[in-house]
């Protein structure tokens, strides 16, 4: 048979149900309040620098703040934070966890400033000239008006070589962007890090794409040829290395132009 429809029995269960949120809302606001916040994993940082970042603040709800806003603060204000996580621990606490960037690298800006910037072209900072030597430099290229936490930009060269209203069939004008040659030496630099080879190189010059020169501390001029199969080449070079002896200084050629099959090797001279 069709039960009869309460009423009064229905009022009762929504008063009910909206008592059981009431306490529930009322549990989290007096009862789960920030109260600490700790960090671990930043040297670059201090541990209050990163909780005003964070924008977290004592009070703050524990389980209803927003990890995903505080975490693109902290990346957005703090250059050297490359990965943030936030953890709580009932019933106080915050938890920042900090990976910070582990190598940057020094390219000069049009009034000769250098700056460093990471392997997927973020500008981290301005440093000197006397830093920038404890750098990777990148040579061939000149940065257009950096600025913290935002991607590196090449100042283009006025345009030059053979004008091409006055190009012939016979003529080929080939131009060759300043931001390809950054995006060239980025790529040079990510292998070099995905070969675990991370403050070794001294430079790397991309001036010409098609003869791009690295050199191995001051040991080893290493010719990569153009920017083709770059991740081989840095393998190859660094067995070659491995190889060789800790006196030995020259020429290492990782083009497989000369030698298609193998690293060629030539002394310097004196």
């Amino acid at each position: 048979q069709p039960q009869t429809f309460n009423r009064n029995r229905l009022m009762i269960q929504l008063i009910t149900a909206a008592a059981i949120v009431a306490a529930l809302v009322l549990g989290l606001s007096v009862f789960f309040k920030v109260d600490k916040i700790t960090v671990t994993g930043a040297d670059v940082y201090r541990p209050w620098t990163i909780q005003e970042a964070s924008g977290i603040k004592q009070g703050d709800n524990l389980l209803t703040f927003s990890r995903a806003r505080a975490n693109a603060q902290l990346r957005a204000a703090l250059p050297y934070v490359e990965k943030s996580r936030i953890g709580i621990k009932l019933p106080d606490t915050v938890i920042i966890y900090i990976e910070e960037l582990e190598v940057a690298y020094a390219a000069k800006c049009s009034n000769g400033i250098w700056w460093l910037i990471t392997s997927e072209g973020r500008v981290v900072e301005q440093i000197d000239d006397v830093r920038a030597e404890s750098y990777t430099q990148i040579e061939g290229i000149t940065l257009d008006n950096p600025v913290v936490n935002e991607s590196a930009v090449a100042l283009e060269d006025s345009p030059q070589g053979i004008d091409p209203s006055q190009a012939t069939e016979e003529t080929q004008v080939v131009t060759v962007t300043n931001a390809q040659r950054l995006s060239a030496a980025l790529t040079i630099l990510q292998a070099l890090e995905n070969n675990g080879i991370v403050g070794e190189a001294a430079s790397v010059n991309v001036t010409n794409l098609n003869a791009i020169v690295l050199w191995y501390g001051t040991r080893f001029q290493v010719n990569l040829g153009d920017i083709s199969n770059v991740d081989v080449k840095i393998a190859w070079m660094n067995t070659a290395i491995g190889q060789l002896s800790e006196y030995d200084r020259g020429i290492l050629d990782v083009s497989f132009t000369s030698w298609e099959d193998e690293v060629g090797f030539t002394p310097f001279v004196g």
